[in-house]
């Protein structure tokens, strides 16, 4: 888990991508609820799921899953997963920016988590179930696809853009004319 800024397809393509990092693979599914910048329609069984996403599923080799509508048994394993961090991690707990967020989780993570018995094994830790498991995850692709927004804006007579419904000045050389923005989520 990590916290992110916004909930948009290119913060999820992000926080996919760093997983992978993270656990030094990625899984052969990636199985999701279904939320907007994951589905785009849905028609009983058939999905159509955000271009971008099927885009980063292709250069890691991931198929993508989505649960069933209102089929809560399918969701169990991580919405326990959710309970724990929101019961262990977030309660009592003030979080003053997303770095300090992820900081305080990443103590959490190594020091409480993962040394805990596994839920379903007692005899092992997760941390060992973890190691177990890395050597089996499939690489991460070199070099990692790109996870930026990139994207045109027009700046306007007075040499300013607006994304993100906020405006930015520009150099006035750039008044009146198309730019390319390439945004991400380092501040």
């Amino acid at each position: 888990g990590e916290f992110v800024l916004d909930l948009s397809a290119y913060s999820l393509l992000r926080s996919l991508a760093r997983a992978a990092t993270y656990f030094g693979g990625t899984c052969r599914q990636w199985l999701f609820d279904n939320p907007k910048i994951v589905v785009l329609e849905r028609h009983g069984d058939a999905v159509r799921f955000h271009p971008l996403l099927l885009e980063l599923a292709g250069h890691f080799h991931v198929q993508l899953r989505v649960c069933a509508p209102r089929k809560a048994n399918q969701k169990g394993r991580v919405e326990r997963a959710i309970r724990y961090l929101r019961e262990r991690f977030l309660a009592g707990r003030t979080i003053v920016g997303v770095d300090h967020g992820n900081d305080e989780l990443a103590v959490f993570r190594d020091d409480l988590a993962l040394p805990r018995p596994h839920p379903t094994r007692a005899e092992r830790t997760v941390l060992d179930c973890l190691a177990e498991e890395r050597e089996r995850l499939p690489p991460v692709p070199d070099p990692l696809p790109p996870t930026d927004l990139v994207a045109p804006l027009n700046a306007d007579k007075t040499a300013f853009v607006r994304f993100d419904r906020n405006l930015y000045s520009v150099p006035p050389d750039f008044a009146c004319r198309t730019l390319t923005l390439a945004a991400d989520d380092h501040l």
